[in-house]
């Protein structure tokens, strides 16, 4: 699998001048790349400024990886060159096989393949990415920030859908994979390789269909990191519509609910959820025990918090009588006096600052939500950075922010995005995420 994420030299079956056709994007994006780009093209046709070659086999010297965009009829004749040049992994970003009911090449290919022992990514698929050495073998064109969430995604379009959101909430990527149709590599494969990678923090998986599940379970009971998995397609309707997507079987819903609660993968039920606990996992150990502490300058959100830990499965924590009296000298009056921590609406950031240096080094609770309101003298991103100080002195801590607003909070959360601090819409979302960690 090396080859995949380290190539020193690159061959671009279909590269092409054309801007809008998929070759030229890649092409544009491999340039960029620490690796030898050999840009292959049927006419011979120079690609750039660089020479083009009519087949793999017309360059000289070695190639470790193939990307094939190319049309499907054409892909079997590919594959046959690259078996001869000796270049054993190839990423097949073409569709039009089984997906769209055309088994008989399909299975063509794979005949190839084992004749040459060649490994393939896809086909049908968005490509790969390893932003350690920025390597975009994949027709995504955003630059994405390096991070320890890889990502092995059986949509491409999914795949793209969130590394474009991670452009705009500061989440890093360290390895993406689209498997597409899993012509004769599958997840196990890949979760395999990410286990043992040093920048791979946290394991991502979007799943419809699982080929080879015995090597799958096997795969996900040997990873010591942790996995995040969103399982689509278990509705009828779903199931028929995965059949034409990537040509597999969806599966019984309840044997993977089963098999992750039985391996410890948890289980998202959204992308916002899935990024959500993958940007602090990437960063942060799992939370020691369930036990919440809330701070609010909204009264009402403190009540919603309390209803939204209780539901799921998390604890407020009892405050201790010392802390209590510490909150006492610092608050107005007619504070909470309990937790969830009410410093009121007409509270500054000095306010929040005096709570949460109580509240460091406390050991009273695991789990902590900072709850902000932009009410009319609240000083949003002096807040937040209050904050994120906290978070950089208790890094044994799980430190969580629910700013609820729009225009006001912009600023504030990007700052949260910044200090590697998740966000959530609302306090249900939090606690709806967080309980899965358990």
């Amino acid at each position: 699998m090396k080859e995949f994420f380290e190539p020193k030299s690159i061959a671009l079956i279909g590269a092409s001048n054309k801007k809008g056709k998929i070759g030229n994007d890649i092409f544009n994006n491999l340039k960029k790349s620490r690796a030898k780009i050999i840009p292959v093209n049927v006419n011979g046709e120079k690609i750039g400024s660089q020479k083009a070659y009519k087949s793999v086999n017309d360059y000289s010297g070695s190639i470790d990886l193939a990307v094939i965009v190319i049309p499907a009829k054409f892909v079997p004749s590919a594959l046959e060159d690259c078996g001869k040049k000796r270049i054993l992994s190839a990423i097949i970003i073409s569709a039009g096989f089984g997906e769209m009911g055309n088994a008989e090449l399909e299975n063509e290919c794979v005949a190839i393949c084992e004749k040459y022992k060649i490994k393939v990514l896809g086909p049908n698929c968005l490509g790969i990415i390893n932003s350690s050495n920025d390597l975009n073998a994949s027709f995504f064109s955003g630059e994405i920030m390096n991070g320890g969430i890889s990502f092995i995604s059986q949509s491409g379009a999914i795949g793209v859908a969130v590394l474009d959101k991670s452009v705009i909430e500061s989440i890093g990527f360290c390895k993406f994979v689209s498997v597409g149709n899993m012509m004769n590599s599958c997840f196990s494969e890949w979760i395999d390789y990410l286990s043992q990678d040093k920048g791979t923090k946290v394991i991502c998986l979007y799943i419809e269909g699982i080929k080879k599940g015995e090597e799958f379970v096997k795969a996900i009971k040997k990873c010591k990191k942790p996995i995040i998995a969103l399982k689509a397609g278990f509705t009828e309707s779903a199931i028929k519509a995965i059949a034409s997507h990537t040509g597999s079987l969806a599966g019984n819903e309840k044997i993977y609910s089963s098999i992750f609660k039985q391996y410890g993968v948890i289980k998202a039920e959204t992308l916002d959820e899935m990024l959500a606990l993958a940007k602090h996992l990437s960063s942060n150990s799992l939370p020691k025990s369930k036990k919440v502490c809330v701070i609010t300058n909204a009264g009402g959100l403190g009540v919603i918090s309390s209803d939204a830990c209780e539901s799921n499965g998390l604890i407020l924590a009892d405050l201790p009588k010392k802390v209590l009296a510490q909150l006492s000298a610092v608050l107005p009056g007619h504070w909470s006096k309990g937790n969830p921590i009410d410093v009121l609406g007409d509270a500054l950031a000095e306010r929040y600052e005096s709570c949460l240096k109580i509240l460091s080094n406390n050991n009273f609770y695991d789990i902590l939500l900072f709850i902000l309101t932009p009410q009319s003298n609240t000083e949003v991103d002096k807040s937040i950075e209050s904050l994120a100080d906290f978070k950089k002195k208790n890094t044994l801590k799980s430190v969580f922010c629910c700013a609820v607003g729009g225009a006001k909070i912009v600023s504030a959360l990007k700052i949260a995005e910044k200090k590697g601090i998740v966000n959530f819409n609302e306090p249900h979302d939090f606690a709806k995420a967080i309980s899965k960690l358990f």
